[in-house]
């Protein structure tokens, strides 16, 4: 009892304290005091240009929207936008000398063509309304009584894309529910991180962004492979979406190859908890949103060169624009190409990627999209996978030790084909179609450790030696989704609502071959002392390719809907459900497995204290099916996972900055483990039955905080608290025991970016910390890494109006730290060193 009341007061004790400064910043931050008002100032660096242009660019830095003749505004020139103003000093300055004027709406800004006081009448009204209108969409204004206005409207919204806005938080996102609702609105815990935070971080890659956004873990060592491994809320995420289209994640069990290169994306959204209202099958941990960079009006582009540390030597070009006069057709293109040694021995990486896109405004009202993306890896060297000492102690060996041989190598590409049509009808009702095809192919040769050996500190092998085994594998794999969707707004008890219908379809084609050489796993293979190896030494194998072989091809259907209810001006409902329908299919076996109708309902509730703060709770589920079968050959039922969350969110600043904290219970039942009172083996397999395990129970809170504290200070703030046990179970002996000691119980993450003021204004400087608990390896309870802390610096100088130069220095306190906990014999793998990147951009 009195182990029980200290776990409580541990969790209480951060949970009030979390409370207490969230209120407290609400307070602060709703009060109108001089800061709410500074805010509104920002600082702009807009260059002379088209009118146009320049006007676009203040949309997306200002974040509003604006409605216009963009093509007549073409061949108006403008000398930019230099200094600090708020949105209406911003406009006037722009305007000034044209006879032009930015007229307010309720969602955004018109301009049109001034009237003197003899000539005034009505305000011209607007077809339709500006909130959330997609970029380049199509509009007209009407002339109901002479009043000369601008003829055909352009309409330039900022809140969804992040690019050029410097800010480190969104106005809208629809991850959560494909709804388009803002950070405040969501009754789920979700979080951003932006363009901007990923060029001020120097982050290039997916593990990297992973690791810096809140509630997310990742690791590597232990897997074999290119992407570390991502969890949350004490589970592992399987599902990964791009531009809101599921794919699966990792090319099987082992071979992770999700770790993607950022060139391409706007943005990263991440909804934490059960999300199977729109991703069918997965887990209760989160999903990951990539949303890519989508064409320009005007032209403009980006040249980025880096060097840094190991030669590290990285460069892109991202060129957009319209490519004919009426700039109904649209393009962009992003090239990419790194080249660097690991920071480990004998080991380096490349990576190549091409990414085109170009969309068309078939109609005023039809808009399609086709792009490509190809992607090239090749590393060579292999990947750190180091033993631990029989107690579970480390060795005492430098960071840059690789046990791996000259040999081995990862080989990756990857090319993905999308495309989407929409259409918009007179309603503003949306009808959409898009569609994802992407065929990724590895080729992997690697050396890991077997055996409980035991090496001492005088660099003498003692006890039983490691033995090394070399494995190859190929895998040429297919990953399809496609997905219709119908949503807009209807009126009903004279109140407007929202609702989407959906439809979607994805299907994996899984194949695998390989084998590993004669000797793995035996006492014949060669020895290897970590105190003194030579990838040279070991000739590589000849691998026969057919020992091991998958074939496997799974599919989804599913049909869902959800729906926004205004019950009041205050209080909002957010109820969905959707129907699944799951096939796994062994090719070479020639079995399968299925679940059909399996339901996952949805509900949520939103509730406005006042204009800054709300409230809400949320139901959500989530299922995974199994192919394991009981001890009467019945297919165990699908396991299950349901996320109660409830939280508060604030919205400060107009958007510019959102806050939240959220305490949530979730429930795993029905994970397949060996039933050991059954018969072994069980028929048809070489192994136990399985049964449905009782229960893991996580649960835990967030809070984060993300955006402008005043004009030039952006920051991301994020702490987590989550244990994860197993609660219910037939076996006492585990429960109450951790479900997964490898993941952290708490973990704190923040950057930040400040713009310097006065003659300084030119120069930014920001830093990152990331802070963890204590772990333990899943496999080996001896294998032990106490907490750490990990300091990060950025700056950058901005030389004049078109080009920049910015210093990162990662780790700068040079923490020794381990990214992943292996088995024993291997898998146990040293974090990054200090490492230093410079960047020289040039926009233009």
């Amino acid at each position: 009892m009195k182990k029980q009341q200290s776990s409580q007061k541990t969790l209480l004790k951060p949970l009030a304290l979390s409370i207490h400064l969230a209120i407290g910043v609400g307070v602060l931050l709703s009060t109108p005091i001089a800061i709410a008002n500074t805010v509104q100032v920002k600082n702009y660096q807009i260059s002379a240009s088209s009118l146009n242009l320049v006007l676009n660019q203040f949309a997306a830095q200002a974040g509003i929207a604006i409605a216009m003749d963009g093509k007549q505004l073409s061949k108006i020139q403008s000398a930019g936008l230099k200094g600090n103003y708020s949105v209406d000093e911003g406009f006037a300055e722009i305007l000034q000398g044209t006879n032009l004027q930015a007229q307010k709406q309720a969602t955004g800004y018109v301009i049109t063509i001034k009237t003197t006081q003899s000539q005034k009448k009505p305000e011209p009204k607007y077809i339709g309304e500006l909130k959330q209108i997609d970029v380049n969409a199509k509009g007209n204004y009407r002339n109901t009584d002479g009043v000369s206005i601008l003829p055909a409207i352009t309409v330039h919204a900022a809140q969804n894309t992040t690019e050029g806005t410097g800010s480190y938080t969104t106005g809208k996102m629809n991850s959560a529910t494909k709804l388009n609702l803002s950070m405040k609105e969501t009754p789920q815990s979700v979080s951003i991180l932006t363009r901007s935070q990923i060029d001020d971080l120097g982050l290039t890659t997916l593990d990297d962004a992973v690791q810096n956004i809140t509630g997310l873990v990742t690791q590597s060592g232990y897997y074999v492979g290119d992407s570390g491994s991502f969890s949350a809320r004490g589970f592992a995420i399987s599902n990964l979406n791009v531009d809101g289209l599921t794919l699966d994640t990792g090319a099987n069990g082992t071979f992770n190859a999700d770790n993607d290169s950022l060139d391409i994306y706007d943005r990263i959204e991440v909804v934490r908890g059960a999300t199977g209202l729109t991703t069918g099958a997965g887990t209760p941990s989160a999903t990951i949103n990539l949303v890519r960079k989508r064409p320009t009006t005007e032209t403009q582009g980006t040249v980025s060169i880096s060097a840094g540390s190991w030669n590290n030597y990285r460069a892109s070009v991202d060129v957009g624009g319209a490519l004919n006069a009426d700039k109904t057709i649209r393009a962009r293109a992003v090239v990419a190409a790194q080249d660097k040694d690991q920071f480990y021995d004998n080991a380096d990486a490349s990576n190549y990627q091409l990414y085109g896109i170009v969309e068309a405004d078939l109609s005023s009202n039809l808009l399609a999209t086709l792009g490509v993306h190809y992607r090239k890896v090749d590393n060579k060297g292999g990947t750190q996978s180091l033993p631990n000492h029989t107690d579970g102690s480390f060795f005492n060996i430098s960071r840059k030790t690789n046990l791996s041989n000259d040999f081995d190598f990862w080989k990756q590409e990857d090319l993905s084909i999308f495309s989407d049509l929409t259409y918009t009808f007179a309603n503003d009702w949306k009808l959409k179609f898009a569609g994802n095809w992407k065929r990724p192919e590895q080729d992997i040769l690697f050396s890991t450790q077997t055996g409980s050996g035991s090496l001492y500190a005088n660099n003498a092998v003692g006890g039983s030696p490691f033995y090394q085994s070399v494995q190859h594998y190929k895998l040429d794999n297919k990953a399809d989704s496609y997905e219709l969707t119908l949503n807009g707004d209807y009126n009903l008890f004279n109140r407007s609502h929202e609702l989407i219908v959906g439809a979607n379809y994805r299907e994996k084609h899984n194949k695998n071959w390989g084998g590993w050489s004669t000797d793995s796993w035996t006492t014949s293979a060669p020895t290897v002392n970590p105190y003194d190896w030579d990838s040279s030494i070991i000739s590589r194998p000849d691998i026969d390719l057919t020992r091991w072989n998958i074939d496997t091809k799974t599919r989804q259907t599913g049909l869902y809907t959800a729906t926004r209810l205004s019950v009041t001006d205050h209080l909002k409902f957010i109820l969905g459900s959707r129907f699944n329908w799951y096939k796994s299919e062994n090719l070479r076996a020639h079995t399968s497995y299925d679940e059909k109708g399996e339901i996952t309902p949805y509900a949520g509730v939103v509730f406005d204290l006042n204009p800054q703060h709300s409230i809400y709770a949320s139901w959500t589920e989530i299922f995974e099916p199994q192919s394991d079968v009981d001890r009467n050959r019945n297919q165990l039922k699908p396991i299950t996972g349901t996320n109660y969350e409830l939280g508060l969110k604030g919205e400060y600043f107009d958007g510019q900055l959102n806050a939240s904290i959220a305490t949530f219970l979730i429930e795993q039942q029905n994970r397949a483990v060996n039933d050991l009172s059954g018969p072994n083996p069980c028929a048809g397999s070489t192994s136990y039955c399985k049964r449905a395990s009782g229960e893991v129970e996580s649960k835990g809170f967030e809070t984060e905080i993300s955006g402008a504290l005043t004009d030039r200070w952006q920051v991301t703030a994020g702490y987590t608290y989550v244990k994860t046990k197993y609660s219910k179970d037939v076996d006492s002996t585990i429960v109450g025991t951790i479900f997964n000691p490898s993941l952290p119980r708490q973990q704190f993450k923040l950057s930040t970016s400040y713009r310097l003021p006065g003659q300084w204004e030119k120069l930014r400087i920001g830093g990152s910390i990331y802070a963890q608990t204590a772990t333990q390896a899943t496999d080996n309870e001896l294998i032990k890494q106490g907490g750490y802390a990990l300091v990060s610096l950025n700056g950058a100088y901005q030389l004049n109006s078109n080009v920049d130069i910015q210093l990162n220095i990662n780790n700068l306190l040079d923490k020794t730290y381990y990214t992943g906990l292996g088995w024993g014999s291997a898998g146990t793998a040293y974090g990054t060193p200090r490492n230093v990147m410079a960047t020289l951009k040039y926009r233009f």
